[in-house]
């Protein structure tokens, strides 16, 4: 029986590649969102489980089976945060003050789901939020933002498809409520326990169920967009002409109604077109409810979040993803070989990836640069340090050098 102690069932560790793709993902992110103006934040990774209660909704599976929730020692119901977007209008209803209050965060979120490819209990999302003004162009905006950090990624169109939908104002969403209800309320016996509980507080998640049954029954239901309000489908064409005008292709779904209580007007979805993969890679709407659910405060906004980790199993294996391309290796047969602080400055001064390996087998030292892919090796072995030489050796096209210690410009070199 084995002594190792392993991740936590549902996490995992990223490294190497995995990690390249990582830093990749989130220097597009960060890119992208400041040349929008989107200022970033960090908020506490545990909250008060009432946020979520209040804002995400109790009797959702994310809340009443997923999360991780425990009483401190304080009696305080604390929660490790399940998604961001609620963490952010906690923030924004204690510092709003007019205008657009455009946030972007990113960081890790937990729910106890099954684990499988791609989805963890402990998941990486990145975010962006618009809070403050109400606006179809602001839509639009959030998903142009979406569209282009995709393409940044590298991500090509057939890989993926936008859909959307309106689900209308709050009063719309009343309206329509009563009149699915009427619906479904004929097949209550064929209807899912999870269905059959949501009749009663929250009719329009049943449009979201995954059941078999439950589609089938789905298939005739009134449809949401039969039943917005003028306004609310001005809105809704606006935004679709602007995805239009600026070659954004997408697709009208009227039964995307996304998971959350709180969503109004618009949603979205970006899903891959590739099987046997998680579905949804990036997902948001606009949420003019969400912070009256959680404050006094009465103030609209709109946003998405991406899955990391979903992001990542998207992009290549065979792309390199580190920034600095270049990795030179130091080799000395002795440490005593390292007296030489010209070679060490300029190593350390150069925008380069780089490594000091001491070995007395020069071949193990080569195997090693191999290993590790690095591009250059600066070596010194015995011959060497008594002439006061040292051997660059290019380990992509084969080529290699002699220089004496005190001429060698390795930056000069290496371009």
């Amino acid at each position: 029986m084995s002594n190792n102690i392993l991740p936590v069932k549902g996490t995992h560790d990223i490294f190497g590649l995995e990690m390249d793709k990582y830093n990749f993902i989130m220097d597009k992110f960060y890119k992208i969102s400041a040349k929008f103006n989107f200022q970033s934040i960090q908020t506490p990774i545990i909250e008060h489980k009432e946020l979520f209660s209040r804002s995400v909704g109790e009797d959702t599976d994310i809340v009443s089976k997923e999360m991780y929730s425990f009483v401190d020692k304080g009696d305080t119901t604390i929660c490790l945060r399940p998604e961001a977007t609620s963490s952010l209008a906690r923030f924004a209803a204690s510092n709003y003050q007019s205008g657009q209050m455009k946030l972007s965060t990113q960081g890790p979120m937990f729910r106890r789901e099954r684990p499988q490819k791609g989805r963890y209990r402990q998941f990486h999302q990145i975010n962006i939020e618009n809070i403050g003004e109400k606006s179809s162009y602001i839509d639009f905006e959030i998903i142009l933002i979406a569209s282009t950090i995709l393409k940044e990624l590298g991500l090509v169109a057939d890989q993926y498809k936008l859909l959307i939908n309106s689900l209308g104002s709050s009063e719309d969403q009343i309206n329509y409520s009563k009149i699915l209800s009427e619906y479904l309320n004929h097949y209550r016996r064929n209807l899912s326990e999870t269905s059959l509980a949501r009749l009663e507080n929250n009719p329009l998640r049943i449009l979201d169920s995954k059941d078999e049954s439950d589609k089938d029954i789905l298939l005739n239901a009134p449809k949401i967009n039969e039943y917005l309000s003028k306004e609310s489908l001005s809105f809704f064409n606006d935004i679709k002409l602007m995805l239009a005008d600026n070659n954004i292709l997408f697709k009208e779904d009227e039964k995307l109604v996304r998971g959350l209580d709180y969503y109004t007007h618009t949603a979205f979805e970006f899903q891959t077109n590739e099987e046997k993969r998680q579905n949804a890679i990036l997902a948001g709407g606009r949420y003019d409810k969400l912070i009256n659910m959680i404050s006094s405060r009465d103030i609209p906004g709109i946003g998405w979040a991406a899955g990391v980790e979903r992001l990542s199993n998207l992009l290549s294996d065979k792309k390199n993803y580190t920034k600095i391309p270049k990795k030179i290796l130091y080799a000395v047969q002795y440490e005593s070989y390292l007296s030489n602080s010209s070679i060490l400055k300029q190593i350390y001064g150069a925008d380069i990836s780089h490594e000091i390996k001491v070995n007395k087998n020069i071949k193990k030292l080569f195997t090693y640069a191999d290993k590790n892919k690095f591009n250059f090796i600066l070596l010194i072995g015995e011959e060497e340090f008594k002439s006061q030489s040292i051997l660059l050796k290019n380990l992509d096209d084969k080529s290699q050098k002699l220089y004496k210690q005190n001429e060698l410009l390795i930056v000069d070199e290496i371009r």
